[in-house]
């Protein structure tokens, strides 16, 4: 009980052992905030098959406790944000920048980014949980994604 377990890119905790045991899944309303209703898992999960069948794009998997890179212009909500996938650098990178169009950026420049969890990017800007698993290459115009 109280275990975690990962399917695919979402996180399921073990509730309640018994025949059969009572599965929880994370709510996405708050960071570790866990819900019998998985609604919101399983609607995630319609958007992310929809994205991927829209773009005709092999799953990239991913998972929700990876980082992405975050410029510190971005703010929940901005319009003017896009999505970017390249290689990841390590087991924890997703390989998903989070930037602000028109703006000047350097990789090179650490003080102008922050890393981030998928999960808590997704918590705070739904827009997003529909792309994490595209290939990477993709870039995503938020303005646009509607």
């Amino acid at each position: 009980m109280g275990e975690t377990v990962q399917f695919g890119w979402f996180i399921f905790r073990i509730a309640a052992a018994g025949q059969p045991a009572r599965v929880a899944s994370l709510d996405f309303r708050q960071m570790a905030s866990f819900t019998d209703d998985f609604s919101e898992a399983e609607r995630i999960h319609s958007l992310q098959a929809a994205t991927l069948a829209r773009f005709r794009a092999v799953e990239s998997p991913c998972t929700l406790q990876q980082s992405a890179l975050v410029s510190l212009s971005y703010y929940p909500g901005r319009v003017d944000t896009f999505l970017e996938r390249q290689s990841p650098t390590d087991s924890n990178d997703s390989g998903w920048y989070v930037g602000v169009h028109g703006e000047a950026r350097s990789m090179d420049d650490v003080s102008s980014f922050a890393r981030r969890s998928l999960y808590e990017l997704t918590i705070h800007d739904m827009r997003m949980a529909a792309y994490w698993l595209l290939p990477k290459g993709t870039v995503v115009s938020l303005d646009d994604a509607a």
